[in-house]
């Protein structure tokens, strides 16, 4: 993000192509790849976590063909679209799902009484 995050956003996981924030205020996760900025519930986020993790990136990998140079992906209820490359898809899931794994560690920890503030 250029500038500064806002005061409402949580660091849930970061990678060196991108971050997803949590906002407590509207409810949203926001996420941060490659310059770009969209905000999804939980719901959306864990639909498009699902969608990127469908991409065959064997298929990908092994095909010559130029469509599967690139897969294009919509989140829900969102303006943005994603045509992304092999890497960036790999990048994409890496973020995904360390951002998921953050959210439920966090679940696991609120529901046995732990603090997740730093």
């Amino acid at each position: 993000m250029t500038g500064s995050i806002p005061t409402t956003y949580q660091e849930v996981f970061r990678t060196d192509r991108g971050v997803v924030y949590q906002c407590d205020v509207s409810n949203r996760l926001i996420l941060e790849f490659w310059d770009t900025h969209t905000q999804l519930s939980a719901r959306d986020f864990a639909h498009f976590r699902r969608m990127v993790e469908t991409v065959d990136i064997r298929q990908m990998a092994l095909s010559t063909a130029a469509a599967d140079d690139v897969e294009i992906l919509a989140p829900p209820r969102s303006e943005r679209c994603y045509v992304l490359t092999l890497c960036e898809v790999i990048h994409l899931r890496e973020l995904l799902d360390g951002a998921k794994l953050m959210l439920e560690l966090n679940t696991m920890l609120r529901e046995c009484g732990c603090s997740t503030a730093e």
